[in-house]
């Protein structure tokens, strides 16, 4: 198993779960969403317990490069295209308040993560790229999101003699370190009354009987509750099969250097967003993507190194001439939950009582994911939320 940057030297905080436990809702997964969901409910007096088959924030919600982007994978004028212009609008809308949240849990939480909100860059590499990011900047604009294009000077010149001519300014978006801010928030949640278990594996989920649900963890100790959420993203069709076909397990390369002089201000998105760069505040790059240099292999719930590709990113450094002998200091990946549709699954889990699920976040688990749990507590607690109103699975019924 590779090991992230952002958990290096991380250990695990909680405990295992060492006998039966009972508890009014129970969340399988401690990334963003089941901790999102954590916390609100915890937060309203609810009694929740969250299981973990590794440590908080360990798998994929550990192992990106930290960003905090506004819309889907697809850029906005595809995005419109794909869904329709009103659908489209609304899901980025979406995106923004997850955001909105992200930053209210940050302050009144008061979690040190490294959240900064310096905007995002989108690079073009080609004449093709160029029209996309013109076209969706304009798109945007037009629909009241912030969007600015830039060229030539105003580009900067470390993209110009890297190669890039235009790229297109997002000042919305940010960056965190996001395994700072989950255990951070997981933390707030166990001052709030959430119970947490750590190296603890949820093998099976058994149908609502008599009002309650039962879980059983790998060791064999049985968990009854009145509600599951299934908040395992890559990993949701193993508890629950009806999810086989619509969310895959998709790998993402990662890699990171040493501290070099400030020369990125911003996450950077280039070649249709399958390259991905930022500097942290000490200075380290922290690079991924390149997945479309073998897609057929980056499939699975394997995070092995890819040679090829962790190749190809470390030559890419070189086309920055104050990266050209930098020293790489990790390598790592992770596993993330692609959708059907490139949208998230959010609400009841089709075929399986009193179980709802919050996944398929499609490599943007920062840009939904922290809203995704919230409306799941929400409709716990109230029995709906717009949020999962629009994302339920039932979407892919029939």
């Amino acid at each position: 198993m590779t090991v992230s940057f952002w958990l290096q030297g991380a250990a695990p905080i909680y405990p295992r779960l060492a006998a039966a436990h009972r508890c009014e809702v129970a969340i399988v997964g401690a990334g963003l969403c089941g901790v999102s969901a954590a916390l609100t409910l915890a937060t309203a007096g609810v009694d929740v317990a969250v299981f973990e088959a590794d440590q908080v924030a360990g798998r994929a919600t550990g192992r990106n490069a930290g960003f905090i982007l506004q819309g889907t994978a697809e850029r906005y004028n595809r995005a419109c295209a794909l869904m329709g212009h009103d659908r489209a609008r609304a899901v980025h809308q979406w995106s923004i308040l997850n955001h909105e949240h992200i930053a209210q849990t940050i302050a009144e939480a008061r979690i040190d993560c490294g959240y900064r909100r310096r905007g995002s860059l989108q690079l073009a590499g080609s004449p093709e790229e160029e029209a996309e990011l013109l076209e969706s900047a304009r798109m945007l604009s037009e629909d009241g999101f912030a969007a600015e294009v830039v060229e030539g000077d105003a580009l900067g010149q470390i993209y110009l003699d890297a190669g890039f001519k235009m790229g297109v300014i997002l000042p919305e978006d940010g960056e965190i370190h996001p395994a700072d801010f989950v255990r951070g928030a997981a933390a707030a949640a166990t001052r709030r009354g959430a119970q947490f278990f750590e190296q603890t594996t949820i093998t099976t989920i058994e149908d609502a009987s008599a009002g309650d649900v039962r879980l059983r963890t790998q060791s064999g100790h049985p968990v009854q509750c009145q509600l599951a959420l299934v908040c395992t993203n890559a990993r949701t069709s193993i508890l629950l099969p009806w999810f086989q076909d619509k969310i895959d397990p998709v790998r993402g390369q990662m890699l990171a250097t040493a501290p070099v002089p400030r020369i990125f201000e911003r996450p950077i998105y280039a070649d249709h967003g399958y390259d991905y760069w930022r500097q942290d505040d000490a200075g380290r790059i922290i690079l991924g993507g390149w997945r479309n240099l073998d897609p057929e292999q980056e499939i699975g719930l394997d995070d092995r190194l890819h040679p090829e590709i962790q190749e190809r990113m470390t030559h890419f450094l070189s086309r920055f001439s104050a990266l050209q002998d930098v020293e790489i200091t990790h390598r790592w990946a992770g596993i993330m939950g692609f959708s059907r549709d490139g949208l998230p699954a959010v609400g009841p889990a089709p075929g399986a009582a009193g179980v709802l699920v919050g996944a398929g976040f499609t490599g943007h688990g920062f840009g939904f994911a922290w809203l995704a749990g919230h409306a799941l507590a929400m409709v716990v607690l109230e029995g709906r939320h717009a949020f999962a109103d629009q994302f339920a699975p039932r979407r892919w019924s029939g």
